[in-house]
């Protein structure tokens, strides 16, 4: 990657920024004009020196017309380009971080909708700490790239304010400084291509520590257990070496670049003002003028070098986030249906008819295949089988979240299809293994499923999921705090909660994946009673393999590698030899003794 590489970042930063791009590039003139003009005085000012202060002052020969100035007025006006060089600097500065920042949130949000939008079976095979990572510390460093292409600008735009000012005073000089410039540049090409291979191992390397990170505070109480701390923090070193060794490698880098760059312009500055005395002859004025300006000039290229290490550092992950974004539009679900348009209205019954699903990247087996089920309307119905059998993808393919590449699955006699999947999913709600709890009160995480529903609809759908007496009698009912995670409230307790927030949304369809899982047998009896008791007003899909949840359905449908193996009521299964017979068999075998 070499310099062209920026110019992409370039052209996304004026057509996100429009105008305002150009009143940046506006300010950063100004600025840069007021300090050139300020030097340029100095000439008068020294010719001056030794003669009688009430004479006017020529201006340098360059400037047309012959004009003099007071000493007075020439100082005043100093003075003045001065307190304005000042004035647009502090203005530049504060509408760049207002233009940058506005930049940087547009972005994290269009990253963040790109990720929404994503298919379900895109979204999945995406590690969650790589989204994570891409959404904080890869945006701060377009962030950064940004603020560097800015500075950048402004150093193009001053060194060509200060060589149009050293044309003035001497062009020779002036065309002699620029070549030792461009050679400056030249000399220091290797630096920055070893500039864009750190930045790409810095988002490695970064990646990787996150996921580290992540995955160990995740599963802590596992790796406690499991005496993994020593495997992770040896993986977490080995990482943190890494990295280390790539910022110092970059800091070698740097300083190497900044080490030449002042060597060879001070050997330029050497050269150039020998030049001016022995062989062009300035006079004193403009040879000091000319030192000022060389003393600007020489030190911009250095920044312009290193300016270009930063940037070429850091607009890598920039070309991560595009390929990003590109993936996201290949991959993304169908624009999302009018907020008025209804949903599909679920009055019969669910119908999956010859639906096969493969997953992509997987091997040649399908997960479901020719699969035929109904799900009747307001009754409860379990799938139940062995892990592997199909059973969450038959969900997800019910909840519109995969679509079947085979079959149709319809809504009474509408199919569904990916046009209409985003509003039946409406009319869904889901409450999963692991249930997700804010660290709100209990009244914000009810209204997670709808922003606008009153007290009274919240009180409600606590009743409706068994848990308005615990509600009552915590002290500040609705609104007591649940903690991280509802870490106030037991296991049974915060299922409960999900499932009042499930029913806040009044869903045609209720998916329950798995809900007791981490209940004891109280519990699962108890959560299972509340379920029972929607019967009639709620069509309920449940995923279970605790005989409390499977014993409450109306309908009871098994599954093995995909396909159906047996369909049926809970009380005609159970005495048959088939998986339901098999799963009452051992789940009373483990049941505790009756008190």
């Amino acid at each position: 990657m070499r310099v062209r590489a920026i110019l992409p970042f370039l052209h996304y930063l004026a057509q996100n920024s429009g105008q305002r791009f150009a009143i940046a590039l506006a300010l950063l003139v100004l600025g840069g004009l007021t300090e050139g003009i300020s030097i340029l005085l100095v000439i008068p000012l020294l010719a001056l020196a030794g003669g009688d202060p009430g004479a006017g002052l020529p201006l340098p020969g360059g400037v047309p017309g012959g004009l003099t100035l007071s000493l007075p007025l020439a100082l005043a006006g100093l003075v003045a380009l001065v307190a304005l060089q000042g004035v647009f600097g502090r203005a530049k500065n504060i509408y760049l971080a207002d233009l940058l920042f506005d930049l940087l949130n547009r972005m994290r949000l269009d990253l963040f909708a790109a990720i929404g939008g994503l298919r379900w079976d895109a979204l999945v095979r995406r590690r969650p700490t790589d989204l994570h990572h891409l959404l904080t510390a890869d945006v701060e460093r377009v962030y950064s790239a940004a603020m560097a292409v800015m500075m950048l600008l402004q150093t193009i735009i001053l060194l060509a304010i200060y060589l149009a000012v050293a044309w003035v005073i001497s062009p020779v000089m002036m065309l002699a400084a620029a070549a030792l410039g461009l050679v400056i540049l030249a000399l220091l090409a290797p630096l920055r291509a070893a500039a864009t291979r750190f930045g790409r191992e810095r988002t490695t390397n970064k990646r990787d520590q996150y996921r580290t990170v992540s995955e160990y505070l995740g599963g802590l109480k596992t790796a406690r257990i499991h005496g993994a701390e020593a495997a992770y923090r040896a993986r977490l070193a080995d990482n943190l070496g890494k990295v280390h060794a790539e910022a110092v490698g970059y800091m070698r880098l740097t300083s190497l670049g900044t080490i030449i760059s002042q060597v060879v312009s001070a050997v330029a500055v050497a050269v150039l003002v020998y030049a001016g005395i022995a062989m062009l002859g300035m006079a004193l004025p403009q040879l000091v003028a000319f030192l000022l300006l060389l003393m600007r000039i020489a030190p911009r290229f250095t920044v312009m070098q290193t300016g270009l290490q930063q940037l070429l550092g850091e607009v890598t992950v920039f070309d991560d986030i595009q390929r990003f974004r590109a993936e996201c539009a290949a991959e993304a679900e169908p624009p999302p249906p009018p907020p008025l348009a209804l949903p599909p209205r679920l009055a019969d019954a669910i119908r999956l008819e010859g639906v096969r699903y493969a997953y992509p990247g997987g091997d040649a087996r399908p997960a479901i295949d020719c699969l035929d089920l109904a799900i009747p309307a307001r009754r409860i119905t379990a799938l139940v089988g062995p892990s592997g059998s199909g059973k969450s993808t038959t969900a997800d393919l019910v909840c519109g979240l995969l679509t079947p590449q085979a079959g149709t699955i319809r809504i009474d006699d509408r199919a569904l299809t990916p046009e209409t999947a985003r509003l039946w999913r409406r009319a869904i709600a889901y409450v999963p293994q692991e249930h997700f709890l804010v660290p709100g009160t209990i009244a914000d995480n009810l209204r997670l499923a709808r922003g606008g529903a009153s007290d009274a609809e919240l009180w409600a759908a606590l009743e409706g999921a068994g848990a308005a007496d615990f509600v009552h009698g915590l002290a500040d009912g609705i609104g007591t705090v649940l903690g991280e995670n509802g870490s106030r409230l037991s296991g049974g307790q915060r299922q409960r909660i999900a499932l009042a927030r499930a029913l806040v949304m009044q869903p045609q369809l209720l998916v329950l994946d798995e809900a007791t899982s981490a209940m004891d047998w109280e519990s699962q009896a108890a959560f299972a009673r509340t379920v029972a008791a929607l019967r009639g007003h709620t069509t309920v899909l449940v995923i279970a393999h605790r005989l409390s949840m499977v014993a409450v359905a109306d309908h009871v449908i098994a599954l093995n590698a995909g396909r159906v193996v047996e369909v049926g009521g809970f009380a005609d299964l159970s005495r048959g030899a088939g998986p339901v017979a098999r799963l009452v068999a051992a789940e009373r075998s483990e049941a505790p003794a009756a008190p």
